[in-house]
């Protein structure tokens, strides 16, 4: 299992460039033992970036005193990945997030009308335009 966060500043999405893939990606990476999606996509965030970052989305207010509702993502993905020397599956847990704080060390701002252009899989433009027209229409609290 993957997750990856897509932050959206100011009608610019921060991309990461992945060396092994050579395209564009929002961050995001595997999930560790005993760390849950949500944990993963900030701390994959924050290694590939040095952004701080929190996740955010539609919460059902179903949360008890025995468990505590995660914000939902924005998307679940089940992808076939193709590396140099191997292919595997991710199940891809995307989640949009909002800035926290760091200092940007890696990753390329993008603008809405350019991502048509970015050499990218089609999957991905296709969450970023998503995220996009969710993120104009969510009210961060």
């Amino acid at each position: 299992m993957v997750a990856g966060g897509i932050l959206i500043v100011n009608e610019e999405v921060l991309l990461v460039y992945h060396e092994k893939l050579k395209k564009w990606l929002y961050p995001g990476g595997h999930v560790e033992i005993n760390e849950t999606p949500r944990e993963a996509a900030i701390r994959e965030f924050k290694e590939e970036t040095g952004l701080d970052v929190e996740v955010y989305g539609e919460k059902n207010n179903l949360s008890t005193d025995e468990a505590t509702e995660e914000p939902k993502p924005l998307a679940i993905m089940n992808e076939i990945v193709k590396y140099p020397n191997e292919t595997h599956i991710h199940y891809d847990l995307i989640f949009l997030v909002k800035l926290k704080g760091g200092t940007l060390i890696n990753g390329k701002w993008f603008k809405r009308e350019e991502i048509d252009k970015i050499d990218t899989y089609s999957n991905v433009k296709k969450i970023l335009k998503h995220a996009f027209s969710f993120n104009n229409n969510f009210i961060l609290s």
